[in-house]
């Protein structure tokens, strides 16, 4: 090669190099359409595919914590909150998805419904922090609650005061009960969308939502059991959803297939799924359909 050839080649690499850093640092912080398990996953209100933060990926020095596929039935422990007496349906789902649990080998379940029988504990705040605390440390977390809700967070309508859990307000009760172990939060009311925000967005947490920020989330008729989003998540979980995250993706036809049928507005579910769990199995799933895929 001659010697100006050399000199322009040496010269042109090192640019090449920094120009293909820059741009994949600069990738870094954008979202990216993707399927990879061990990237923090959020379903947008009309995506039709995942979108990967990558946070996960970038976190400590660029590497993750391992992701965990599953956690044994025995070592959960869950409290299912109805916040509403409006409708039966709130006490049905809370009392029900507890009972599911159990089903499946989850020794530590404590239910707090509102105005009814049945549950251990008040759907209030107290009654709440009561019922996570009685249930002791654990492997990993889940925190179901459906009622009414709007921007402010999900309503409690045995609270005395403020009668809405907000965003901040659960943040601090998964901090406080839970921790760094795997969480999984599932908010069933309108503008559950909100509980996405980015304090609540922890690599160890999966956070379901049954509307998005603005939506409405719809509710039962006076012979259903359920309200339609919490109808159809355990409808997913019944019919042997393996992971979290085939739970909400095989609800999601479901609540769209009814919501076509009322002529109504999307309630647009929505998701995240933190780079650690990304892959969480559902409690009682068999081992080899819950593991990494």
């Amino acid at each position: 090669m001659p010697f100006a050839s050399l000199q322009r080649t040496r010269l042109v690499r090192p640019f090449f190099m920094l120009f293909t850093a820059v741009t994949l640092a600069s990738s870094l912080s954008a979202c990216v359409t993707s399927s990879r398990g061990g990237d923090a996953l959020s379903y947008a209100p009309g995506a039709s595919s995942p979108v990967a933060n990558l946070e996960g990926l970038v976190a400590g020095g660029g590497a993750a914590r391992p992701q965990v596929a599953r956690v044994e039935a025995r070592d959960w422990k869950a409290v299912t909150v109805s916040g509403s007496y409006a409708i039966v349906a709130h006490n049905n789902a809370a009392a029900d998805f507890g009972q599911r649990l159990r089903d499946r080998g989850v020794e530590r379940v404590a239910t707090a419904l509102t105005g009814g029988v049945g549950g251990a504990y008040t759907a209030n705040r107290d009654g709440i922090r009561q019922a996570l605390a009685s249930l002791g440390g654990g492997q990993a977390c889940l925190f179901f609650a459906t009622s009414h809700g709007n921007a402010a967070g999900i309503r409690l309508e045995a609270e005395s005061r403020n009668r809405m859990l907000s965003p901040g307000d659960l943040d601090r009760l998964l901090d406080e009960h839970c921790g760094d172990r795997p969480t999984v939060a599932i908010l069933s009311d309108c503008d559950a969308g909100i509980f996405l925000d980015s304090r609540m967005r922890q690599p160890n947490r999966i956070l379901i939502a049954a509307s998005a920020r603005g939506r409405v989330s719809y509710g039962a008729k006076m012979y259903e059991r359920y309200v339609n989003f919490d109808r159809c998540l355990m409808g997913a979980i019944d019919a042997g959803a393996a992971t979290w995250q085939q739970a909400f993706n095989q609800a999601l036809p479901c609540v769209q297939e009814r919501e076509r049928w009322l002529g109504v507005r999307p309630s647009e579910p929505q998701a995240y799924f933190g780079a650690q769990v990304a892959n969480l199995g559902v409690p009682g799933a068999p081992p080899l359909s819950a593991r990494l895929q």
